[in-house]
Order: C-alpha cells, then sequence, then structure tokens
C-alpha cells in the first residue's frame, strides 16, 4: 500500500475534530539511554536536574512508566506508532541480513506514525536529533513519514563534537557542512527553538497553525563527551565516566530549561503538552547510569531496561500530582490525537486493512496505544492496560499484570516478581506460585499469537551473549552519594 493511499485513510479516520477550545502544541523530549535514578526527581543525590524537576512539580510524575522495549530502535519503534513493534516483525535493533529487502529495514512503510496523524491534523511537524528508525530507502527518511523538518541524524549514535569534514548530520536530506555550535545537545536545542518559533531553516510554511516536535537528545548514550565547564561542576565525581555522564545530564537539564523559557515568552507554555521520558533504561555498564532503586540495565527486562522517568506537564489541562499505576510509550500517540482533536484507533481492536505482501494472511492491525488524558485527570481510576508486554525474539520476554511479573530470559530460570513487594526483583517466587506462572505464560503465548508478522530482523549473535552477561551482573539498588568512592558499575555475581 502507498504511503498516499495510507494518509488518504489516516485523513479519513482523524476527520471529526472537535472545534471546541484550541489545540495544544506538543513537545516530546526523549533522553537516549538515561537511567531511572538519574533525574533528582527520580531519587538522585548526584546529578542536579532543576528544570526537569519543576517540569514534574508542575506536571505529573509517573512512578510506573514504561518503553517497548530494552534498546534504542524497537522502543522508538513502538513510541511512533503506537503498535507494539512486535506486531510489525521490529524487535531488535535495526539490522539488515542479505535476505531482507531494504525497505524492511526499518519502520515498515505501511505503518503510520504519530507524525502522519499529527500533520493530518493540521500540525506543523518537525523532529530533532536522532532517528534509529531505517534509513535503507527513502521512504524511511523523516521528511516522509509526516516531518515536515528534520535535523538529525539517522543512525543511532553520534559524536558530540561533530566537524563540518566528520558528521553525520542532515538538514531534511541535506548534508551539514556548517556547524552552528560545537556541542551537539546544545545544536539540537538552537534548531528546536527555531522550530518552536518557526524561523530560520526550522521554519515550516503553516505560520499559524500548532506544533508537534520530537526532540530525540542522543545524551547521555555513549561516545561518553561531555563540556569543559560541565564536567568541572562534578569533579567531585570520583569514577570518570559517571563524572562524564552527570556533566552529560546536567547539560541537557539546562537545555530542556532554555526550551521551556522559550514556551513561557511564547506564552506558549499554558497550553503545550510536554511529555518526557528516556527511550529505554540506562547502560550501567556503558555510561555509568543509575537505575536504582530498580535492577537491570539498558538490554535486559529487568525492570531497570524498561521503566524509565515519564514526565507530564500540559498546565491547561493536567493538575500537578504522582501517577501510580503502570502505562507505556505506546500511549502517546492516542493521547496526543485525542488532544489534537482527533480520533485515534481504538486499543485492541482488530482494524482490516487491505492484504500487504510479506504480511501473515490475516489483513488487520492492532493498536496498543491508549489516550491517557482521562487517567492523568483522574476520570478515569482503573489501569490504562490489563497486562503490558515485551518481546526479544530468541532472546527475552516478560510480561507484567498487576504486581506481577514474569521474566524469561534465554540464560535463565523463569523468574516471578511482586513489584509491590520486590521492585528490585530480588527474589523469584516463581515455584511458590505456579498458577499465576500459568496464568502470565498463557496471555503472553495469547499476546504473541496476535502479531502480524515474524521478526524481520535480528541483531547480531555477539548481543545474544553480551546480553546473557547483563542478567549474570549484581546491579546496585541504592543511589551512590555524590562524594562516593565506590565503583558500583562493574558488580559482578
Amino acid at each position: 500500500m502507498k504511503r498516499t493511499h495510507i494518509l488518504s485513510l489516516v485523513l479519513a479516520v482523524l476527520a471529526p475534530l472537535s472545534l471546541a477550545g484550541e489545540k495544544p502544541n506538543i513537545l516530546l523530549i526523549v533522553a537516549d539511554d538515561m537511567g531511572y535514578g538519574d533525574l533528582s526527581c527520580y531519587g538522585s543525590k548526584q546529578i542536579k536536574t532543576p528544570n526537569l524537576d519543576k517540569l514534574a512539580e508542575n506536571g505529573i510524575r509517573c512512578t510506573d512508566g514504561y518503553v517497548t522495549n530494552c534498546v534504542c530502535a524497537p522502543s522508538r519503534a513502538g513510541l511512533l506508532t503506537g503498535r507494539y513493534g512486535s506486531r510489525f516483525g521490529f524487535e531488535h535493533n535495526l539490522g539488515q541480513p542479505d535476505y531482507l529487502k531494504p525497505e524492511f529495514a526499518g519502520i515498515p512503510l505501511d505503518e503510520p506514525l504519530v507524525s502522519d496523524r499529527m500533520k493530518a491534523l493540521g500540525y506543523r511537524t518537525g523532529m530533532i536529533g536522532k532517528w534509529h528508525l531505517g534509513e535503507s530507502v527513502e521512504g524511511h527518511h523523516p521528511n516522509a513519514r509526516g516531518f515536515e523538518f528534520f535535523f538529525g541524524m539517522l543512525g543511532g549514535h553520534h559524536d558530540y563534537w561533530p566537524t563540518p569534514d566528520k558528521n553525520q548530520l542532515l538538514f531534511n536530506r541535506d548534508k551539514v557542512t556548517e556547524i552552528r555550535t560545537p556541542y551537539l545537545t546544545d545544536w539540537f536545542t538552537l534548531e528546536a527553538i527555531d522550530f518552536i518559533n518557526n524561523r530560520g531553516k526550522a521554519a515550516t510554511r503553516k505560520t499559524d497553525a500548532p506544533w508537534f516536535l520530537y526532540l530525540s537528545y542522543n545524551t547521555p548514550h555513549a561516545p561518553m563527551q561531555a563540556k569543559k565547564e560541565d564536567l568541572e561542576k562534578y569533579a567531585h565525581i570520583h569514577n570518570k565516566t559517571r563524572r562524564i555522564y552527570c556533566a552529560m545530564q546536567d547539560c541537557m537539564d539546562r537545555n530542556i530549561g532554555k526550551v521551556i523559557d522559550t514556551l513561557k515568552t511564547n506564552k506558549q507554555l499554558e497550553n503545550t503538552l510536554i511529555v518526557f521520558i528516556s527511550d529505554n533504561g540506562g547502560s550501567v555498564e556503558v555510561s555509568h547510569a543509575v537505575n536504582a532503586p530498580l535492577t537491570g540495565t539498558k538490554g535486559t527486562y529487568y525492570e531497570g531496561g524498561i521503566r524509565v522517568p515519564t514526565i507530564f506537564h500540559w498546565p491547561a489541562k493536567l493538575k500537578p500530582g504522582v501517577y501510580q499505576q503502570p502505562l507505556i510509550s505506546l500511549d502517546f500517540m492516542a493521547t496526543f490525537v485525542a488532544a489534537a482533536g482527533g480520533t485515534p484507533p481504538a486499543p485492541g481492536k482488530r482494524i482490516p486493512r487491505s492484504p500487504q505482501k510479506g504480511r501473515a494472511n490475516k489483513a488487520t492491525t492492532i493498536y496498543d496505544s491508549v489516550d491517557l488524558t482521562p487517567f492523568l485527570t483522574g476520570e478515569k481510576t482503573d489501569a490504562p492496560h490489563a497486562f503490558l508486554a515485551w518481546r526479544t525474539a530468541l532472546r527475552q520476554s516478560a510480561i507484567r499484570m498487576g504486581d506481577w511479573k514474569l521474566l524469561q530470559a534465554a540464560c535463565m530460570p523463569t523468574a516471578l516478581y511482586n513489584l509491590a513487594e520486590d521492585i528490585g526483583e530480588t527474589k523469584n517466587v516463581a515455584a511458590e506460585h505456579p498458577d499465576i506462572v500459568r496464568r502470565l505464560l498463557d496471555k503472553q503465548m495469547q499476546w504473541e499469537a496476535s502479531f502480524e508478522r515474524v521478526p524481520m530482523f535480528m541483531s547480531a549473535p555477539m548481543w545474544g551473549a553480551y546480553n546473557a552477561g547483563l542478567y549474570k551482573k549484581t546491579y546496585s539498588l541504592t543511589q551512590p552519594e555524590p562524594d562516593s568512592k565506590e565503583n558500583i558499575w562493574s558488580l559482578k555475581r
């Protein structure tokens, strides 16, 4: 199905708009490999994040916010589609084996993204930063996926000190040959501010339209590189890698503060829905993130790999508070579309779809995204989802239902945890509760049976061994003190 046909369908679905009230601007900010415990408002004793802390204080801080995968690309695929990536074969970080057609080395071209939907609703749409969702064919490019403006890199990581001769940055489809400012986090922020103000290279034609901006920082993903002045603030941190990580986090927080100040100046803050998350848990081994009080790391389905800081800020609609029910980044699509006056696809319902080469015989699509607004306002008091589930084919899977979580990894026995009593996943109680194990296994299998595609690609076999090693590590469940000399990032079982 051609993308023009897809967008026509999207427009038809979104046609019954609500004209009552002013549409909000929508700002989605995503950090990269950030630890659950690496914001002050989530317990960090080492990192100062006053701007995000204030966003959480004046908005809603979620304690049980999840993403759809423990590594970058499949997590982002779920985020932007509102569907588990496993449904359309996107379970691993990107790869392109010889047998794979290039168009499948990314989000399939027949999957509408939230950007397509926002554009159809009349929004200016922009994407700044890390893409990591395909670049093998022209149709993978952000400009072909509903984003009118793009500045950033198509791959999964980038040096923080780009030069004219050494960078992978693009303005839309044009190679960058001039450096606006030396440090990449600062540069992403400058372009974000320009997009909000509709000026410079980030200007679009819809000058009076509301806007949707996906600000995708690569901070604090490796390589570990920070500015000298930020490193000096954290000279008291003994571990070098941790010191750099703290400095990078500090820089990102300060830049987010500049974006918020722009919204204040423009008198847009009141009616801008801001959502902040990380794309997956912090990388304990590589960047020395801290996920405490959670165990695990990026690359695992322990809580530290998939539970992330999640903040909503929308003064015109949401009262400040703390939200404790499990929710997931899948939900942002439906939340954004509904906030913009559109009608998102009904979650869980099979939606008829024209057959496509490479698809299973069942020509239907299932969406998983739930509009969170009535839950965050208190209008609805039950949980947004009956269960949440995860899978990385041949590696690991997990399911959470209520307080119970079942974890299966190829390198360890099946584990059952009660998260209400054991947030650090220290005690496997599978032997004591075989009935709960069976119930969760049945639900997991039913979920997997609803997938439309088998995995399109797999990450290299070496990553299987690497992930197995991550499950064998011991993780600190407490926050390090500012002057701690203990190296909590190299603990072994």
